[in-house]
């Protein structure tokens, strides 16, 4: 029997960053939460102080002396033995620059824009993120594996980093990889009781997803959503052109019981595919996942329409 995984996470944080004022006022409002706070000035002394001790909590400023906070962000990766959460302090809003934190391994950004509104907030989600973290079991099995943003166990991270290396793979390989955004959405909160759900909707679809694609190929993520909604995305490397049309049908056939193909029904699921072809231009994780959900709110909302090929385009 594998031995019980504590999720209790101490405490305990460490920032990062070459101005005082940002420091201090950090570390202040840190410990008003109950952190335990030990502060350092710039990247190289800050992986010195954690290479000591374990900081579950990290916040870095991003352009901290001697190493930036992208390069701490990638060092503590490599250093850390035990799950950390980090938070990067920056003022630019660029997608390709946060592209570039997540696959460094930040797991979340605060704009100086909201600094200091946010420190509190951004502090506990953190903390809950890493106690799920280390509760979870992985490993073993058939199941896909499964990216949890919604439960806040992974962060946009974990997704961008994997997809961004399978989109690498693609260019290296010349495979075709698709990208599927799956959304079931109604404006009639009792519409998901009327269709008896057991579980919860992403729960329900995410079961669905599971039994419809390849399981040690193709990877899922779950994604935060709007009430009465739920929002997956399916990644398939090395996949055919028809593969996408036919893992929607699957999840289509599943839940064909609530009448989701009526122009009537209180219940819509709707699909948008984007893809990577070999020769392709390079492209982005954040841009090929934008570019499924657009695809995915683009659908006609006609029954005949719903039923079609999903739509595919190469970001």
């Amino acid at each position: 029997m594998r031995p019980a995984i504590s999720s209790v996470v101490p405490r305990r944080a460490l920032v990062i960053d070459k101005d005082r004022a940002t420091l201090e006022t950090t570390a202040t409002l840190l410990k008003e939460q109950g952190f335990t706070v030990v502060t350092a000035a710039d990247g190289a002394e800050a992986l010195t102080i954690f290479a000591r001790d374990w900081y579950p909590l990290v916040f870095a400023g991003r352009d901290t002396p001697t190493l930036d906070g992208f390069e701490v962000a990638s060092r503590l990766r490599v250093i850390a033995l035990a799950p950390v959460y980090i938070i990067l302090l920056t003022s630019n809003t660029d997608a390709l620059e946060h592209e570039r934190g997540y696959c460094a391994g930040v797991d979340q950004f605060l704009l100086m824009q909201n600094f200091p509104g946010e420190i509190a907030a951004k502090a506990e989600a953190g903390m809950v993120a890493l106690r799920r973290r280390r509760s979870l079991r992985t490993g073993g099995g058939d199941e896909p594996a499964t990216v949890d943003l919604e439960n806040g166990a992974h962060t946009a991270r974990h997704l961008i980093g994997r997809l961004h290396a399978e989109i690498a793979q693609s260019a290296r390989t010349g495979e075709p990889l698709q990208v599927l955004s799956i959304g079931i959405d109604t404006d009639d909160e009792l519409a998901f009781a009327r269709c008896n759900v057991n579980s919860s909707l992403s729960n329900t679809l995410l079961a669905a997803v599971h039994d419809a694609i390849r399981p040690r190929l193709d990877w899922v993520a779950r994604l935060p959503a709007p009430a009465y909604s739920c929002r997956l995305v399916v990644v398939m490397p090395e996949s055919k052109p028809s593969s996408a049309a036919a893992v929607e049908q699957r999840v289509r056939n599943a839940f064909v019981h609530w009448n989701i193909e009526s122009a009537s029904s209180d219940v819509h699921l709707r699909c948008g595919l984007a893809t990577v072809a070999g020769g392709d231009a390079p492209t982005t994780a954040l841009a090929l996942l934008s570019q499924a959900e657009r695809n995915r709110r683009a659908r006609d909302t006609s029954p005949s329409s719903d039923q079609a090929t999903p739509q595919a385009s190469t970001a």
